[in-house]
């Protein structure tokens, strides 16, 4: 029960914050028509962790993670209250620049709760968990495993149906009835954790007295002489550059090249959540046939080229197969990545490596969002959708054959 309502309250934050980001995204578009304003608002919303995430993972370790999450929550709320405050900009040349300000810092504010709750969410899983006595057993490690693939799952799945779900209010409402929506969201994620509460024990007692870099510096090391960890973070790397254009790029070729309207496009971009939930529940069916290192690879590979044909295709039929196809491919992947991260980490350094993990899931659909915006705003949506697929289908052959541990890697039991 106490793993179910915990679930329940990251479905409801992971959903609020994500259409947070994409209120910011189609703001940007509606109000300015501008991919670069877009790619830079969502580049605020998860560029902060490229700093900040260092320290979350020390806190987590430090702090109990639930205390850190629900603090952290709290910057969502200010974000939230800045795109109400925008609402009452005018339009007009001197005002219009205030409106973009306040737009911006909403992006940011966003990107600092970010920053902390996606780290501690990971981090505080495992108190949930009903382990043996015996320690380090194999089946609580594919407890955990499953778990992580399931928390993994949520995270996708409030990152594909937000867009479904703002679409629908806003034509139904008004954009206030969305920032409204949002708001309960939170307000009910935090309220529901409050009483889930768990006895924690700091496991950064050896650099308690000496500053956070050091235990960084001790949690980076670990993942060093991880070939594994290593390995998988540098995956993650690419598997996360297909984020920021599907944010960022979709919606204007779901307008452009489909010709479809306002509800029909949020129909359109909610296929990926429902494609990266299946792909997650395929993970955990094909996580037990074994070359788990060869399917996540190919899976990445996938994704990648599917995303680059769905910018030449002006077929609905043929886009949607294809999106279904690449973010189906894409949960895969993420969940095999997520559940090896939570496999080869330790008690001691699990929150600073599930740190490091949300950090590169964050900053890495961040500059990939940016670049996007700013290659479609100087070519076209589509153009830029074909160099970012071609980047990751570059990088993903190279780690075919550079990345030797993990292709050779059969399962995590």
């Amino acid at each position: 029960m106490r793993l179910t309502l915990f679930l329940f309250s990251c479905l409801l934050a992971f959903l609020a914050g994500h259409m947070v980001n994409y209120s910011i995204i189609f703001l940007s578009l509606e109000w300015y028509n501008s991919h670069s304003l877009a790619g830079i608002g969502y580049g605020l919303c998860f560029g902060p962790p490229l700093i900040l995430g260092w320290f979350a993972g020390v806190y987590c370790d430090r702090y109990s993670p639930r205390k850190v999450l629900l603090v952290a929550q709290n910057s969502f709320f200010i974000a939230l209250l800045l795109l109400w405050l925008a609402f009452d900009i005018p339009l007009d040349e001197g005002s219009g620049k205030l409106r973009i300000a306040i737009l911006l810092s909403a992006a940011l504010f966003s990107g600092i709760g970010w920053s902390f709750v996606a780290p501690a969410r990971f981090a505080t899983l495992p108190f949930y968990i009903p382990f043996t006595k015996e320690s380090n057993s194999t089946k609580d490690k594919q407890k955990l495993t499953t778990a992580t693939i399931m928390l993994n799952l949520i995270l996708m799945t409030g990152f594909g149906l937000a867009p479904m779900l703002l679409k629908q209010i806003q034509v139904a409402f008004n954009w206030q009835a969305v920032l409204q929506t949002a708001t309960v969201m939170f307000a009910l994620s935090s309220l529901v954790l409050l009483p889930l509460s768990f006895k924690f024990t700091s496991k950064s007692t050896k650099y308690s007295s000496n500053k956070a870099f050091k235990e960084i510096k001790a949690s980076l090391l670990f993942v060093k002489q991880s070939s594994y960890l290593s390995q998988l973070l540098l995956l993650a790397s690419i598997a996360y550059l297909l984020m920021g254009p599907m944010q960022v790029i979709l919606p204007s070729i779901a307008k452009d090249n489909l010709g479809l309207g306002e509800i029909a496009q949020g129909n359109y971009l909610s296929l990926v959540a429902f494609s990266l939930i299946a792909g997650g529940l395929l993970a955990m069916l094909l996580k037990r046939k074994g070359k788990l290192g060869w399917q996540l690879l190919l899976a990445i590979l996938f994704a990648g080229f599917g995303i680059g044909l769905i910018a030449m295709v002006g077929s609905l039929t043929l886009s949607v197969s294809l999106l279904i196809f690449s973010a189906c491919c894409g949960g895969i992947a993420i969940s095999f990545i997520v559940a090896g991260l939570q496999h080869y980490s330790s008690d001691e350094h699990r929150g600073r490596v599930m740190s490091f993990y949300t950090i590169i899931g964050q900053a890495i659909p961040a500059a990939s969002g940016v670049g996007a915006g700013l290659l479609a705003q100087a070519f076209s949506p589509s153009i830029a959708m074909v160099i970012t697929s071609s980047v990751i289908v570059v990088a993903t052959s190279i780690a075919l054959f550079s990345l030797k541990q993990i292709r050779q890697l059969d399962s995590y039991t």
